[in-house]
């Protein structure tokens, strides 16, 4: 049976979405002008919307009140996610990887 869980990562992720927001929009959002060390690039962003890194560790305590303030949501309701959203491993073993190739037409003639 297939386990359907809130986690904080998809809690923001339809949160942004609903508003129409893409990663670097709601980046910008969550930029505290006062305090230059509390930013999420959109690389960190896209692992907390994936669950790939520990949101409960306490440098992320400044997120819950800038995320609850954007899209008005209950500060509490988000630390009690956050508190029970745990690290998604990433399962490499359906993947299928592909590379780009890039040719120099210079030296193949094209």
């Amino acid at each position: 049976m297939h386990e359907c869980k809130i986690t904080l990562g998809k809690t923001i992720k339809n949160a942004r979405q609903e508003y129409g927001f893409s990663q670097k929009d709601l980046c910008k959002l969550l930029i505290m002008p006062s305090d230059s060390f509390q930013t999420i690039d959109r690389c960190l962003l896209a692992k907390i919307e994936n669950n790939r890194i520990d949101i409960r560790s306490s440098e992320y305590d400044w997120l819950i009140s800038r995320i609850a303030g954007i899209f008005a949501l209950d500060i509490i309701w988000l630390e009690q996610i956050r508190q029970q959203t745990e690290v998604e491993p990433l399962d490499l073993s359906q993947a299928v990887a592909v590379f780009p190739i890039y040719f120099n037409r210079k030296t193949y003639d094209l």
